[in-house]
């Protein structure tokens, strides 16, 4: 047993080290991190490109330093300091071309919108936030895609070389890939060889041959990009303000769809009975209907009778 003032002073040495460490994690928890989009972003040649990036939890970025760059700290596409754009330090090759938004940096926007894109932005780009107690990064991927020249098929044979098909293409990025498929579009490509050149302007050359018997089908050659195209999407967010409750006419519409559902059936049923009925009881019907008839047949022929005396 520890004597009672080693154990008062343990209790109160152990809750000072307590509160130190939740004031140290408060304050931790209320600096917010910057979150860019882990998937690449796909945009084409002369198009205009937004690169997300935001603070979470949400939190202001007015009185920030916002700093976009490109391989080192240094290499500027946009800067952000002391509530305005600093342009003098930009990379020549974004002057003009990059923005933030900021009518949004209020609500911790980073992102930047690049246009004009074209293929030297391809690459990976940096967004910084910070101030003099704090900073953070993230990291996201622009990817600028060029599709160009229709792939070209043609015969090629040498003299004591077998036969083959050889597709071309050029003006791609990224390095296409190529796909050959015969007459009943089974894959073929295993069976090619392909080569790939680049050029000065890091555009992509590709060739591929195919060796062919003389009764082969294969004919099929797909030249394509390895990076899907970009899905566009929209969202549109309705208030539920929008809809203040029920309306009559829809309470209206479902009581009567419920109660024709359950009136269908019944209104079958009976149907059905009433057939039956009519089956059962329409042999009675009809010998009736002769008697009536044969009665008010011989009352007409008494009355002719009586007629033909009487003039």
């Amino acid at each position: 047993m520890l004597p009672p003032e080693m154990k008062n002073h343990f209790l109160k040495s152990s809750g000072t080290i307590l509160i130190l460490f939740l004031k140290v994690c408060l304050t931790l928890a209320e600096k917010p991190v910057v979150v860019a989009s882990k998937h690449p972003v796909i945009v084409f040649p002369g198009e205009s490109v937004t690169l997300p990036c935001h603070l979470f939890p949400q939190a202001s970025a007015v009185d920030l330093e916002v700093r976009w760059y490109r391989h080192r700290y240094n290499k500027i596409v946009h800067l952000y300091m002391f509530g305005r754009d600093v342009m003098n330090t930009q990379l020549k090759d974004y002057q003009g071309r990059t923005g933030l938004f900021k009518e949004e940096l209020a609500i911790g926007n980073l992102s930047l919108q690049i246009k004009n894109t074209v293929l030297s932005d391809n690459g990976v780009y940096t967004c910084f936030a910070g101030d003099e107690q704090w900073d953070e990064q993230a990291e996201i991927e622009l990817i600028v895609a060029v599709l160009r020249t229709q792939p070209s098929i043609s015969m090629d044979s040498t003299q004591g070389e077998q036969t083959r098909l050889v597709c071309r293409s050029e003006g791609w990025y990224p390095e296409p890939e190529v796909i050959w498929r015969d007459r009943d579009g089974n894959d073929a490509t295993s069976l090619s060889n392909t080569t790939v050149q680049r050029d000065g302007q890091g555009l992509h050359s590709v060739s591929s041959y195919i060796k062919i018997k003389q009764q082969s089908n294969v004919f099929s050659c797909l030249v394509r990009s390895k990076i899907p195209q970009p899905d566009w999407e929209s969202k549109l967010h309705i208030s539920s303000d929008f809809f203040p409750g029920v309306s009559g006419w829809m309470v209206a519409f479902f009581l009567t769809l419920a109660l024709s559902i359950v009136a269908i059936p019944l209104l079958v049923i009976q149907w059905r009975r009433m057939n039956e009925m009519e089956k059962k009881y329409e042999p009675k019907a009809v010998l009736h209907l002769h008697k009536e008839l044969g009665k008010n047949c011989l009352h007409y022929l008494i009355y002719l009778v009586d007629c033909v005396f009487l003039w």
